[in-house]
């Protein structure tokens, strides 16, 4: 696309508004190209939300999915269409200078064919267009003939596709020579009569000719779109339906096509569409998972669909092509129909194969489901052994063009046959072993059922002989049981007699009877000779049988008339022993009832009379059941209530016996008002339960209740996990007793007002008997039974909080952490120098116990008695009666006392900590000095540091609590103090041994380390060698004392070990490698002498020759020394002190040679070689040394002067006197030979800047001549230093004049760069300032002669920054010029100032 593309969507349903367009309207711009854009709008946007969305409103499922399908495809479609229009064929377009030269008209054609260079242009773009075009129809063709040959799963689909992107790119060819850039390649290559366009008309015609064939064949096979859609989309099912329409449409293309009507082409449809209905098939059975976990009914169902599938298929097929046999004239079906149905019909041999494999599996696995059949567990396993072998098969089934599966299937096949023969044996052997004719045939109808596979079901109709057969035993067997049982049969449990007996009968002749109604169906097994004996067998026995039953029957009818005559009782009576109230109904009518109703269930006919009993068995049944409830609720609320209740209750209780006494002399069991008795007594049950609930109610929550927490109220807080200081125990426990205390009172009154309330309840509750009046005594004695219940409560409170208080006090609990009960209090054993102390003290904390106990006992003073008027006078509270309870007081005496009798056992334990008073008695310091005057040696250090090793071990052992009774003797902080003392003792005596130890170990590490670097160095040399020797030396000397050096630090540090000093990591891992590194070293020697040992020949030689060629080079070196060294009379300082220093190099190159040689000869034995030229040599050297570096330094002290500033010179002078003092000192001490050597140290011609400026020390007498002016550093510094100032003043004086003289005619760059940096800057002040000077002078004349004065001022600034830009200044000239272009820059903006101000 070529411009931009722009979209608009209405996003407000009800329209676009002006006001709110901007809500109303999305838009957007569409970048790169809108089918590409488009198709990834509606397949990753549209298409996701539309199938995830659950509700589609009015719109069925069938609709939502063709919709959604149609979306899916035309998604695709876009796809396809962006695909082809970006792998379309590209023609390359001619430059745009040609474009804009020639004009797409015969003219411009013509004229630019005349040029032979532009032509063969354009015929290069032709000639390209055509092997790319050519290349497309070949590759198109290719592609043709390649997909009629392919045999791979490609459905119809691909073939509408091919086409479609054929006819893209031809499309997009043809609408590129449409553009101007491709007609006038044209228009050249045919105004020039080019062979590449005679190429490209023939090409042409045939890109015109393909482009049709694509056009038409993409028309006609979108019209099979529609009926190609279930293949893709549907079930086989619905494919079979649209099989007529499809093969309709293409037999109308096949007609009128122009280009796809060829049988090739239609055979390659054909076979298409043949892989796309396998592929649904497979798609469709393979829906539900694989093949092995799916319901096999409904997968044995999809794989018939497959076979009716292909039949379908080909059922139409054949139908349109007899249709077309039958019109000659016309196009016939006249391909190749094994191509088209090979491979489907091979396909549905693997279905139909699966079909009866799968059959064979659900058959047996239904077969395996009755787990009742003993033994065929072990045939089904076997089963499914075979199936889980073919499961483990790893290819698909499905795949038709694997063979292995037809292998694996036929011995499926055999598999199953012989199951199958074991099946039928196994069945022959249950008909062996039936203990039963009904469980014979039940095991038969059973096989019958499961059993489908025509190999088994013939031999199941040969088992009913057999079965009839055992029925004659089984005939006897009944006889014989009923004979054996007939007087004492086995009844049903829970059966009545009569009932049972009946049933016992009637279920004998039921195990005769059922099989022979089975077995009179077959007239061929009952009709037969053998069989008459059974038949007359099972007639005598059933008669007997019946006979039976009827004996039984009429006895029971006689007794009915008996049983009915307890129905006149009373419906209720009383035990004569217990008074316990009962329901009196007669056991005899239950017996009765359930007779009748048994017999009336098995079908037997029941007389009149019990009839009508049975009839109101529901009616005596509720009666019973109702009386029976009320009973045991009257029973239940009678026990419920308690003898003080029940003197309260008494007229409430009167009443319910007055609603009872009608069942007890009146009612009978036929009676007609018994409901309505019933009803009453119920209400009067009821009336009592809910005066009860409510008494009840106020009796447990608010009386008992509240007297049960008095009672279980313990009045202190007595944690038994937890221990109190004296200070907070008697402050906790009064606020505690407090609080317990406003809880009592609350409660006392609670239980008064609810004794109150109860009795107003019980006089207001409503009752009939309203005649009888509750006692006033009555009244009394229970308000007196509750007063007495609350006085206990408190009582037995007060009683458990002392007793818990005394088990507390006087617990014995065990030292350490673990214990079950804490002590009470906390006693921390502190060190108090010069004594051991408690704190708290004992008297404190039994103090606060007494304390503790009298609050407690003042608690019952609070609690008021019942009854007493609020009006005046003391009120009586339960004090007065618990103060005198001889527990309470018995209690308090022995709290008196608890803590007294701890004392000794207290004192006791502490006295033990005085065998380490020492740590705190003696002075350390004192007492280490006096150890260390006697010289210890190591035992005496070991001793000391025992004894306080000792001491620490002592101290860690004393558990960190220790329990007396009650209390809890914290020892941490007296533990604390003492081993602190006694690490500190320890640390002391530890230090300097430790100190000792720590530095001969590192000496002896540091030795070992070295001396292995040494041994590990390359031998290369003679002095390698000479250096090696030495080592080893050294080690053979050190090995005689080495136990000497390592045993008294292994003890030291063993012993600062044992005693536990701190001891770095680090360290003691020094002290246990030491002898293992030793030993490491010792091995390392023996290694480097047997490696000196092999090359001591080579070396000897070696050494010999260089000692001559050494021998040579010495007598060359003392040559060059006395020629060109810096003895050599006549040089400057500075010469000799650079000759010096080359020589000592190269001296000392010489001195390591001699050394090495040297040692060499010694250490092969030889004589040693005697060098006398490099002893004068190093003699010489070393005195001249000392001499010139000494000059040297005076030297360089001297020139460091020049750096201060004559202001600082005062303050530097007295530090400049010691320097020099200094210096003479070290002259005086040269050597005698020195002092005579010729150095002129005094005289001083020339100052030097540290820019390498030079200042000459020179003078300018009256005439203006230059002469030298030295400076003599002689005599004291103070005259020569002031010499040498009047000489540096001088001598810059008559520079400056020189240069004053000099400025005005010298050039500006000569004059700058000729005199040191602050000469040339004064000089360039001196100008200026002669100028403005004379400016200013002549300006009362010249008004224009500060003009032209600053214009000169001008010039001189730019001459200087001209000179500036040159490349061959040096830093030092670049730096003095750009100083002075800085002042002259200040010069320069002072004289436009005044030119400004007109002055």
């Amino acid at each position: 696309m070529d411009v931009k593309a722009v979209y608009f969507l209405r996003n407000n349903p009800k329209g676009v508004q002006d006001k709110t367009v901007e809500q109303d309207v999305l838009c957007g711009e569409i970048v790169g190209s809108a089918l590409a854009s488009f198709r990834a709008l509606l397949s990753e946007l549209y298409l996701p939300i539309l199938e995830a969305q659950k509700s589609w409103g009015k719109n069925s499922e069938e609709h939502t999915a063709e919709f959604l399908a149609g979306l899916t495809k035309f998604s695709e479609t876009l796809t396809e269409a962006a695909s082809s229009l970006e792998g379309g064929l590209d023609l390359r377009k001619p430059d745009e200078k040609h474009m804009t030269s020639i004009s797409v008209k015969p003219s411009g054609f013509n004229t630019a064919a005349n040029d032979p260079k532009i032509a063969n242009y354009f015929e290069g773009i032709l000639q390209e267009w055509c092997t790319q075009v050519d290349k497309l129809l070949e590759e198109g063709e290719k592609q043709i003939e390649k997909s009629s040959k392919q045999a791979d799963d490609l459905g119809p689909d691909t073939e509408l596709e091919f086409w479609r992107g054929r006819m893209a790119k031809f499309n997009s060819i043809t609408e590129q020579l449409k553009g101007d850039d491709c007609k006038l390649v044209l228009g050249v290559c045919m105004a020039a009569r080019s062979a590449a366009h005679r190429n490209w008309k023939v090409i042409d015609m045939k890109v015109t000719d393909a482009g049709n064939e694509a056009k038409d064949n993409v028309k006609y096979l979108t019209t099979l779109e529609k009926s190609l859609e279930p293949m893709y989309l549907d079930t086989p099912e619905v494919v079979i339906d649209s099989l007529p329409a499809l093969m309709n449409n293409i037999k109308m293309m096949h007609t009128i096509a122009r280009y796809y009507n060829t049988p090739e082409r239609m055979t390659t449809l054909f076979c298409k569409i043949t892989n796309q209905m396998i592929n649904n098939c497979k798609t469709h059975v393979l829906a539900a998972g694989q093949l092995w976990n799916q319901d096999k009914p409904s997968l044995l169902v999809n794989l018939e669909l497959c076979l009716s599938l292909n039949q379908g298929y080909q059922e139409q097929y054949k139908l349109t092509r007899d249709r077309l046999m039958s019109q000659p004239k016309g196009k016939q079906f006249d391909f190749n129909e094994g191509k088209i149905f090979s491979k489907f019909d091979l396909f549905c041999k693997r279905v139909s194969k699966l079909l009866d494999m799968f059959t064979t599996i659900h058959q047996f696995s239904i077969l395996s489901q009755h787990t009742h059949i003993d033994g065929l567990e072990e045939i089904t396993s076997s089963f499914f052994k075979i199936v889980d072998d073919f499961r483990r098969k790893p290819y698909d089934l499905m795949d038709y063009t694997r063979n292995a599966f037809d292998r694996d299937y036929l011995e499926f096949n055999v598999n199953i046959h012989d199951l199958e023969t074991t099946l039928q044996a196994f069945i022959n052997n249950s008909f062996e072993n039936i203990s039963s004719t009904d469980q014979a045939l039940n095991l038969l109808r059973q096989f019958q059922g499961i059993l489908q596979r025509d190999t088994l079901k013939a031999d199941l109709d040969d088992k009913y002989l057999v079965i009839f057969q055992n029925y004659g035993l089984d005939l006897d067997a009944v006889q014989k049981l009923y004979e054996k049982h007939k007087h004492s049969p086995h009844l049903v449990r829970d059966a009545p007699p009569v009932a049972g007996n009946i049933m016992w009968s009637r279920q004998l002749l039921r195990r005769i009877e059922e099989p022979m109604k089975k077995f009179s169906k077959d007239k061929g097994i009952t009709l037969s000779k053998e069989s008459r004996r059974i038949v007359k067998t099972y007639n005598r026995v059933a008669s007997t049988l019946i006979e039976f039953e009827m004996l039984w029957y009429q006895g029971w009818v006689k007794s009915i008339e008996g049983s009915k005559a307890g129905l006149q009782a009373s419906l209720l009576v009383r035990q004569p022993q217990t008074g316990r109230l009962v329901v009196n109904f007669d056991k005899e009518i239950l017996q009765l009832l359930r007779e009748t109703r048994y017999l009336q269930r098995m079908g037997v006919t029941v007389p009149e009379g019990a009839r009508m009993v049975a009839l109101q068995s529901d009616r005596f049944k509720r009666y019973f059941n109702e009386l029976t409830d009320m009973v045991k609720k009257y029973t239940a609320l009678m026990n419920s209530l308690s003898p003080e209740i029940q003197v309260v209750l008494a007229p409430h209780v009167d009443d319910l016996e007055r609603k009872l006494s009608p069942g007890l002399y009146i009612l009978t069991w036929t009676s007609m008002n018994i409901d309505n008795y019933i009803a009453r007594v119920t209400g009067g049950l009821t009336a009592l339960s809910d005066l009860w609930s409510q008494v009840n109610d106020l009796l447990t929550n608010r009386i008992q209740a509240n007297l049960r927490e008095v009672s279980e109220s313990i009045l202190l807080d007595l944690p038994s996990d937890r221990s109190f200081n004296f200070e907070d125990f008697v402050s906790h426990q009064n606020k505690f007793l407090q609080s317990k205390t406003q809880a009592l009172v609350v409660r006392n009154q609670e239980v008064e007002r609810g004794v109150k309330e109860l009795l107003g309840v019980i006089k207001a509750f409503p009752r009939e008997n309203s005649d009888m009046i509750l006692p006033e005594e009555a009244i009394t004695d229970f308000t007196k039974h509750y007063e007495t219940e609350m006085y206990q409560a408190v009582l037995t409170s007060t009683r458990r909080t002392f007793d818990k208080m005394k088990r507390r006090l006087g617990s014995r609990s065990s030292g350490g952490f673990l214990f079950v009960e804490r002590p009470f209090f906390e006693v921390d054993i502190e060190l108090c120098i010069p004594e051991v102390s408690l704190n708290p003290s004992l008297e404190d904390i039994q103090a606060s116990i007494i304390s503790c106990a009298k609050l407690l006992l003042k608690v019952s003073s609070s609690i008021e008695m019942w009854g007493q008027s609020d009006v005046g006078g003391k009120k009586r509270t339960f004090h007065e009666v618990i103060a005198k309870d001889k527990e309470v007081m018995k209690v308090l005496l022995l709290l008196t006392g608890s803590i007294k009798g701890l004392k000794n056992q207290v004192w006791t334990y502490i006295d033990g900590f005085n065998k380490y008073s020492v740590l705190w008695k003696k002075d350390l310091q004192k007492e280490y000095q006096t150890f260390m005057e006697t010289g210890p040696t190591l035992e005496m250090f070991e001793a000391e540091l025992k004894k306080y090793m000792a001491f620490e071990m002592e101290i860690a052992q004393i558990s960190p609590v220790h329990n007396i009774g009650a209390l809890s003797l914290e020892t941490q902080p007296m533990k604390n103090s003492l081993r602190s003392a006694a690490a500190t003792w320890k640390a002391q005596f530890a230090q300097n041994l430790h100190k000792q130890g720590h530095n001969d170990l590192k000496k002896m590490i540091d030795y070992m380390r070295e001396t292995s670097l040494k041994l590990n160095r390359k031998v290369e040399d003679l002095e390698d060698v000479r250096t090696a020797m030495g080592v080893l030396k050294e080690v053979r000397e050190r090995e005689g004392e080495i136990d000497s050096l390592m045993v008294p630090v292994e003890e030291i540090y063993a012993l600062l070990g044992r005693y536990e000093v701190r001891v770095t990591k680090e360290e003691t891992d020094m002290v246990g490698d030491l002898r293992y590194s030793w030993k490491k070293l010792r091995k390392l020697a023996t290694d480097i002498t047997d490696n000196l040992t092999c090359l001591q020949v080579g070396f000897k030689r070696e050494l010999l020759k260089e000692v001559k060629v050494f021998i040579t080079d010495v007598v060359a070196f003392r040559q060059n020394f006395d020629e060109n060294g810096p003895m050599v009379e006549g040089l400057e300082p500075t010469e000799a002190v650079d000759r010096l220093k080359k020589f000592q190099q190269l001296f000392e190159v010489r001195k390591r040679k001699w050394t090495n040689y040297s040692s060499g000869e010694e250490l092969f034995g030889l004589p040693v070689t005697e060098y006398p030229e490099l002893e004068r040599t190093e003699k010489e050297i070393t005195l001249l040394d000392r001499l010139y570096s000494l000059y040297v330094t005076v030297i360089n002290t001297i020139n460091g002067y020049g750096d201060f500033f004559w202001v600082d010179v005062q303050a530097q002078i007295d530090q400049m006197s010691e320097t020099v003092m200094t210096y003479q000192a070290q002259c005086k001490k040269l050597p005698k030979s020195l002092r005579g050597w010729q150095v002129d140290k005094s005289k001083m011609l020339e100052m030097f800047s540290q820019q390498s400026e030079c200042v000459k020390f020179i003078k300018v007498d009256a005439y203006g001549h230059m002469e030298d002016n030295p400076v003599f550093a002689q005599g004291n510094i103070e005259v020569w230093l002031q010499s040498l100032v009047d000489g540096m003043q001088t001598a810059v004086k008559g520079i400056i004049k020189k240069a004053h003289a000099v400025v005005s005619e010298m050039p500006l760059e000569d004059f700058v760069f000729g005199h040191p940096a602050q000469i040339s800057l004064l000089g360039i002040q001196f100008m200026w300032t002669t100028d403005m000077q004379n400016g200013l002078t002549m300006a009362k004349n010249d008004k224009s002669i500060m003009n032209k004065t600053l214009k000169k001022v001008d010039a001189m600034l730019r001459e200087m920054i001209v000179i500036t830009c040159r490349d061959t200044l040096v830093k030092n000239q670049r730096t003095n010029l750009e100083t002075c272009i800085t002042v002259h820059v200040h010069q320069r903006d002072t004289s436009d100032e005044l030119v400004k101000k007109k002055i």
